[in-house]
């Protein structure tokens, strides 16, 4: 289980690149991805901050009956592990957060027969002096 949770980012990273990567669809498919993006959401507003200031996270999935949110935060070893935030249920939520580096923030969700996992990453920047 523990070996999982580690390489959740890593398999993110993957997915994303696999699918940003892939020739654009056709005209006539529009329509349904844009349905199927207002299904699912899970973003950071905004997505780059200075030290100190804090992000809004929202989702919304639709059919999602349990939704858990974890941070990725890189270990000293340079692992990544996932520290959990909540678990939340209901399909759609919001959590104010307050990252002191760059962050990635991983989402999963549970519905009557599916489960579906994203990933948003927030930029912190450090404050000139």
């Amino acid at each position: 289980m523990c070996l999982r949770r580690r390489l959740w980012p890593f398999v993110l990273l993957a997915l994303g690149l696999a699918t940003s990567l892939a020739p654009g669809a056709p005209h006539a498919d529009q329509k349904q991805k844009d349905k199927a993006s207002s299904d699912f959401i899970f973003e950071a507003k905004p997505k780059e901050i200075t030290a100190g200031e804090s992000v809004l996270l929202r989702w919304s999935i639709k059919g999602a009956t349990k939704v858990t949110i974890e941070e990725a935060a890189e270990t000293r070893t340079g692992d990544v592990a996932l520290k959990k935030l909540g678990t939340f249920d209901g399909s759609s939520g919001t959590l104010d957060v307050k990252p002191e580096s760059t962050t990635s923030y991983v989402l999963s969700c549970e519905g009557s027969t599916s489960f579906a996992c994203a990933s948003v990453t927030v930029r912190v920047r450090v404050r000139q002096r």
